[in-house]
């Protein structure tokens, strides 16, 4: 069964239907410690940092926190007594989708959501969130992203706390979103299924590519779309979304 588009309230998500050691693979999204259950870890902040990028974040105290972008690739750190983590995230290749986990012993706990790193010096650094609409930690543009789910869009981006952002698609739908305490907004585009369309959002215009081919194998697939990085992958129950994040 495939998820729909859901989006209720301000602060509202979509819902769609130095190198590290070796980490082992991981079964759920919280690990057993000494009798109890250790947090699976949580990204806050990835600023940029000579080539590469710090990623900053909060796990269980002095639980090993992982970022995995594959078998070869792992970075690694210890959270402080406090439970926070900084880890340094060196040059990378391209693009890519990296997995945060902590590491109690043989139990492995995965992160919610999945780290996007894109473009030289990674300018792009945003959550990937099953199910819900993408938060960008780097700098951007009016429009933070649109995700869909080929039924409907959900486009989000950042302003200031209670301000309302004016959304017009194609000349002529029209909604306005109330930005959160965080200054956080999530809208859904009127009257659009998952296709190209124009987006206005506070006067900057955007041209939304679409979702792409849904040829062969469309999980992780990392490619430039129009003026923007699209990000295309396979959800629960056969469902798939798209992630679209415009140039700043």
């Amino acid at each position: 069964m495939k998820r729909r588009i859901v989006v209720a309230g301000v602060g509202a998500a979509l819902l769609l239907a130095g190198c590290g050691e070796p980490a082992g693979g991981a079964k759920g999204e919280e690990a057993r410690q000494d009798g109890g259950w250790t947090a699976s870890p949580r990204i806050r902040v990835v600023e940029r940092q000579g080539e590469g990028v710090v990623v900053r974040g909060e796990a269980s105290p002095g639980a090993r926190v992982v970022l995995r972008g594959g078998q070869d690739l792992a970075f690694a750190v210890g959270a402080d007594e406090a439970g926070r983590f900084e880890l340094h995230v060196g040059q990378l290749a391209g693009a890519v989708i990296m997995t945060p986990e902590v590491q109690i012993g043989q139990f492995p706990a995965f992160g919610p959501e999945r780290l996007l790193l894109a473009g030289e010096g990674a300018p792009l650094a945003a959550l990937l969130v099953e199910g819900g609409a993408s938060r960008r930690l780097s700098r951007g543009p009016a429009l933070d992203s649109v995700d869909g789910d080929g039924r409907g869009l959900v486009a989000s981006g950042r302003a200031k706390p209670g301000e309302q952002v004016r959304v017009v698609v194609d000349g002529g739908g029209e909604v306005t979103a109330g930005a959160d305490s965080n200054g956080r907004w999530v809208a859904v585009l009127p009257g659009l299924s998952d296709r190209s369309a124009t987006v206005i959002v506070g006067g900057a215009r955007f041209d939304y590519p679409g979702a792409g081919a849904a040829e062969g194998d469309v999980s992780g697939r990392i490619e430039r779309a129009g003026e923007g990085w699209r990000v295309t992958r396979s959800l629960s129950g056969g469902a798939r979304q798209t992630s679209w994040f415009p140039d700043a």
